[in-house]
């Protein structure tokens, strides 16, 4: 789960054809932990900038810690994956009212695939008036498996997106935003089922220290945090 040492901009995440479509998925929390064998859990747990420490500090797990949330997953025929949609539903999913009033996105049309804006409804979150989100590396891998259960071969699907979000929000300054910035890396894996209507799967969000946080140099490219999520699709 190291942090991705990024150079050249990663190009657009396609989806395997098993996991095209329209999917209502649950995702339920399992856990998290504190890796770091440099910085000891008392120093972490004191830091208020950590990815996942406040509401809206991940933009896909906004309430990291809430037990279970339902949101709904839409990736196209061409493998692309519908982010307009997909950020708003899942954002606002975790959150639990409605919260998202527009997100920019163009990678699908041909633009940057590596850029994000969300724009939050005014006074719907604290934490939140604004996201940019901006990835810096993806990987991806599609492996072929015999099932324990039947020995039949099944499709797996592991994605990584390595991410650096900037969060803009009301401050005590008038006038001046409050500006947090965290970098964190999603791990997907996404199973085939026997079911084609349904995907099996789990989350594994690794938050990094900035460059510019004073204990950086302590731990440069581990994870100083790590969470889990199981998640459920079902095809809509």
């Amino acid at each position: 789960l190291k942090n991705s040492a990024f150079n050249i901009p990663p190009s657009v995440q396609k989806y395997p054809e098993f996991m095209r479509g329209e999917w209502q998925v649950q995702g339920s929390f399992r856990g998290f932990l504190f890796p770091s064998k440099s910085i000891t859990k008392d120093q972490i747990i004191t830091k208020t900038d950590v990815p996942g420490f406040q509401k809206c500090s991940i933009a896909q797990t906004c309430d990291v810690g809430k037990e279970l949330v339902s949101y709904k997953m839409v990736i196209n025929q061409n493998g692309m994956e519908d982010r307009k949609q997909n950020y708003k539903s899942v954002i606002e999913g975790n959150l639990g009212y409605s919260a998202v009033n527009k997100v920019v996105y163009d990678g699908d049309t041909g633009g940057n695939p590596n850029r994000i804006s969300i724009a939050f409804e005014p006074n719907k979150t604290r934490n939140a008036e604004r996201i940019e989100l901006f990835c810096n590396a993806r990987e991806s891998e599609l492996i072929t498996k015999v099932s324990e259960e039947d020995g039949v071969e099944r499709r797996i699907f592991v994605c990584s997106e390595y991410m650096r979000q900037v969060t803009f929000s009301l401050s005590n300054e008038f006038g001046v935003a409050r500006q947090i910035v965290g970098n964190y890396a999603h791990f997907w894996t996404w199973r085939e089922q026997a079911d084609s209507n349904t995907l099996l799967g789990n989350l594994l969000t690794a938050a990094y220290l900035d460059p510019n946080d004073p204990l950086f140099f302590n731990e440069p490219a581990k994870p100083i945090a790590v969470f889990s999520q199981d998640v459920k699709a079902r095809r809509i």
